[in-house]
């Protein structure tokens, strides 16, 4: 089992993340809200680039699937209609909780609760890459790339994904420190945040199995629990599905529309019709996401070489998952779930000057892609 730490250790090492975190967070939202206001500013004086730039100007940050999940906590599944399923239930189900705890409105709450849990994940990536690859320069170069990441101007809207990140750091976190129990609990929370938490069973049998000669008696049905705690998250909400709406796969059915996920398909012949595409000149929207699928593709290899193996794996199942539908749409959202390679990208970051120019760059690219989703000219 891994060192315990002290609680006074804890509330150090909890106070050292959130100084780390603040500034990049707080810069993020900043080149957001900058972003917002361009936008506006353009529907306004200008002609819109697309008929959809008034509407998701107007949204703002309740754009696209953050509208879903406020109607869902709002409304209820019945009540936001069959497309609804798609999205798993505690973040709705939290924001529903705010609101009826606190005097806030629903858009306040949405958004709020979302940015709330960016910051944690900034802090929970810093205790993990600290705590467990001890490396505190890594660490703070980690937290920054995830903030200010190009995708992850989608922290800033009111979407499950930090809520995600912070679930699946935690995690990670528990299973390298073989609190299996702890694990198993975030798993399952991770699981009813997003489908990607289901994922989070593959690093948990592969830190189990490795321990398995340390497993015994109780400690067995707690290894156990960290593997299952994602399954039973998952199945959880899919039997509720089922009592409720009577289909039990209906989410993920919903989710293989061609105007969401799509249909399963190859990833080898997802990223060939890319390829494709790009040469000659078809579709060139989807071809714009190879240079990501490219980048993601390189980091995996390298996780493999400098992560512990829990960490790769779990990022090459997100990959492989994000490149098995036909619509490649979001595929950058999908892999910023992958947080071991926002850790071995920021490991290139390690010189000052080099972290200085690339973070400034990433954040303006940031911008630019929530300008061109207030467009809508980019699906995030």
């Amino acid at each position: 089992m891994g060192k315990s730490i002290t609680g006074g250790r804890v509330q150090s090492l909890l106070k050292e993340a959130a100084l780390v975190t603040w500034l990049p967070w707080l810069l993020a939202r900043v080149a957001v809200t900058l972003a917002l206001i361009a936008s506006k500013f353009e529907v306004t004086h200008f002609t819109p680039l697309n008929s959809k730039a008034v509407e998701l100007s107007r949204n703002g940050l309740l754009g696209y699937d953050a509208g879903w999940y406020q109607s869902i906590a709002a409304n209820g599944y019945g009540g936001s209609g069959y497309s609804s399923e798609r999205f798993y239930p505690l973040f709705p189900l939290l924001i529903k909780s705010l609101h009826l705890l606190t005097p806030f409105g629903w858009s306040f709450i949405t958004v709020v609760l979302a940015n709330a849990m960016a910051f944690v994940a900034g802090m929970a990536l810093y205790l993990l890459v600290k705590i467990d690859l001890k490396d505190t320069l890594l660490a703070r170069r980690s937290v920054w790339l995830l903030c200010l990441a190009p995708i992850s101007f989608s922290l800033v809207f009111g979407y499950a994904e930090s809520m995600l990140l912070v679930f699946a750091i935690l995690t990670l976190l528990f299973l390298r420190r073989k609190a299996w129990w702890w694990a198993g609990l975030f798993g399952l929370l991770a699981a009813t945040t997003r489908p990607l938490g289901l994922l989070l069973v593959a690093p948990a049998l592969i830190e189990v199995v490795q321990s398995r000669k340390e497993l015994s008696g109780r400690r067995v049905i707690a290894g156990a629990a960290a593997v299952l705690g994602p399954i039973i998250g998952t199945m959880s909400y899919l039997t509720w599905v089922a009592i409720a709406f009577g289909d039990f796969w209906a989410p993920i059915k919903i989710q293989q529309r061609p105007l969401h996920h799509g249909p399963l398909t190859n990833p080898l012949v997802v990223l060939y019709h890319a390829v494709f595409n790009l040469f000659h000149g078809h579709h060139i929207g989807t071809a714009l996401h190879l240079p990501w699928i490219c980048l993601a593709i390189v980091l995996i290899v390298v996780a493999f070489r400098r992560l512990p193996l829990s960490y790769a794996v779990f990022s090459l199942a997100i990959v492989l998952v994000a490149l098995s539908g036909s619509n490649l749409d979001s595929f950058e959202r999908y892999v910023l779930s992958a947080f071991p390679l926002i850790i071995v990208a920021a490991g290139w970051l390690r010189a000052k000057n080099t972290a200085v120019v690339v973070l400034s760059a990433s954040a303006v690219v940031m911008s630019g892609y929530a300008f061109l989703t207030f467009q809508g000219l980019y699906v995030p």
